[in-house]
């Protein structure tokens, strides 16, 4: 079991989490272009880029993927509220404490210390309002879903990045063009 707890036994108090999504850890923006400056192999283009982001507290602060696989997962702190999870980041430096939430406009997912608490819903095979118990022990497969619009979140990639928002990207209309809702991997740390 090594540092992962039975999902099943955690119901109803707060744990700490890393999602993944296709492999690739669920990071904060901020650490991805950070480890953009740690490259040897970077263009000056790219580094301005990246100091530009750094810049930006709204650019740093988007949920995103990792550019590789081996990087270390953001933690996540998740804290229950009935059948709905307040997110927090567990993270050194200013998105300390900072909460997940919905940009309105754009639908789009950050974090941000001063916004007010949203919550989500964990979704799993045939339980649209999963607790945790609901879910296998181990790493699961998860949906999750905007609350109190019952929305999932997807993935769109632009410009290379990925950020996850609570409506389908499909600018088309047409649905044959629709988007699957992101399913993570979650693994519970304690």
């Amino acid at each position: 079991m090594g540092n992962c707890m039975s999902l099943a036994k955690i119901n109803n108090k707060s744990f700490t989490a890393n999602l993944y999504l296709d492999g690739f850890p669920v990071v904060l923006n901020q650490q991805r272009l950070q480890q953009t400056l740690r490259h040897k192999r970077i263009t000056q283009g790219e580094k301005l880029d990246a100091e530009v982001g750094l810049a930006d507290s709204r650019t740093s602060s988007f949920i995103t993927l990792a550019d590789h696989e081996d990087e270390n997962p953001l933690l996540l702190k998740f804290v229950p509220e009935g059948n709905r999870y307040a997110i927090k980041l567990v993270h050194p430096g200013v998105f300390d404490g900072a909460r997940l939430f919905i940009e309105d406009r754009t639908h789009n997912v950050l974090v941000s210390t001063s916004a007010p608490t949203q919550f989500f819903s964990i979704s799993t095979y045939g339980v649209p309002k999963a607790s945790l118990s609901n879910i296998a022990s181990g790493p699961a497969y998860i949906e999750l879903n905007s609350e109190p619009k019952d929305k999932p979140l997807y993935r769109q990639i632009t410009d290379g990045m990925s950020k996850f928002l609570d409506a389908d990207p499909n600018v088309t209309g047409h649905n044959a063009f629709n988007h699957k809702p992101a399913r993570f991997v979650i693994t519970v740390l304690e």
